[in-house]
């Protein structure tokens, strides 16, 4: 019979949640509490594999991918990256993986209520997050297990969620481009929407503010206009891409006269002279924890819900100079 996670808090004398936790070298439990679970854990046998293990013997042994509701998917290199992360840690845990991809949210919940309901997945990966809606209503409604890559408005302590601390790398931005000199600076977006710009921008705001600089919101149009701006955060390699080509249009050269520095370091970023400097958001592990917590969440439906952040770095390359 296999030991749950129940069982090793039922010898401990702690709660499943306190489990998990120490499990996680969580810094909210005391060392004398995770050396009393290491000690139940042992005399159990209880492995940190075993949510790994009852997927695999579960009823589909696959789990869904829902990508948002857009048309411009296949443009977008994070979806293709991290749906390959997604693959490689399935694999690894011996699970299949099934997309759900739409136009609209209601053909994607289309999908999505057949694939559970027809019991072709045992539970999701949803690769976008920001407001509710129709979707993540169904799934928390019929408490089926499911993991958002981004963070959530609504209901955050009823879901589990991987992502960067976007906030911090907006700020981050701004900094380096500080260090460099420059003192008027401007964010560049495509969109006034969505929870990875707002915490970006939010975080370039309040940078901006806090070393006493020059920053402003610029919307990318046909005609860019950054104003007296010589430092550009741009919310993403591909819009960084066009924002170059369209600064040089203009006889405005990056990084002698203008830098620039964006986020995703995607495989554009490397591609096309200046080379971007750019954050590395580590789609890889965002892909592969986004598994670990589904396969854990699947096990242990019952386990206290939580927001995973991966770490991200900055790759400095030709697109950014002093001044």
């Amino acid at each position: 019979m296999t030991v749950t996670i129940k069982d090793v808090a039922k010898l401990a004398g702690v709660n499943a949640s306190t489990v998990s936790r120490a499990i996680h070298d969580s810094k909210a439990i005391s060392d004398k509490t995770k050396e009393k679970v290491k000690k139940a854990m042992l005399a159990l046998g209880y492995s940190r594999n075993a949510a790994a293990q009852t997927l695999a013997s579960g009823k589909s042994g696959a789990i869904g991918v829902v990508f948002p509701p857009i048309e411009n998917k296949s443009e977008q290199p994070f979806f293709m990256k991290i749906l390959t992360a997604i693959n490689e840690a399935a694999r690894q845990n011996n699970i299949t993986v099934s997309i759900a991809s739409g136009h609209s949210t209601d053909e994607l919940l289309s999908q999505v209520k057949v694939m559970y309901q027809e019991k072709r997945v045992d539970g999701f990966i949803v690769l976008y997050a920001g407001e509710e809606d129709d979707i993540r209503r169904y799934l928390i409604t019929d408490q089926i297990p499911f993991v958002i890559v981004g963070s959530t408005i609504e209901r955050a302590n009823e879901i589990t969620a991987v992502d960067n601390n976007n906030q911090l790398m907006g700020s981050e931005a701004a900094n380096y481009l500080a260090s460099l000199g420059h003192k008027q600076l401007a964010f560049i977006s495509n969109t006034d929407s969505g929870e990875v710009f707002h915490e970006r921008y939010q975080g370039f705001v309040l940078k901006t503010q806090s070393l006493g600089l020059k920053g402003r919101l610029v919307r990318s149009k046909n005609k860019l206009d950054i104003g007296h701006a010589t430092g550009l955060v741009v919310l993403d390699d591909i819009l960084a891409i066009e924002v170059i080509q369209g600064l040089s249009e203009q006889g405005i050269s990056v990084p002698d006269d203008v830098s620039v520095i964006s986020f995703n370091n995607s495989v554009f970023a490397s591609l096309i002279h200046p080379y971007l400097t750019t954050f590395d958001i580590n789609i890889r592990q965002l892909g592969h924890r986004s598994v670990q917590k589904l396969v854990h969440l699947l096990a242990y439906p019952d386990d206290f819900k939580e927001k995973v952040t991966v770490p991200f770095e900055l790759k400095v390359r030709e697109s950014t100079k002093a001044v």
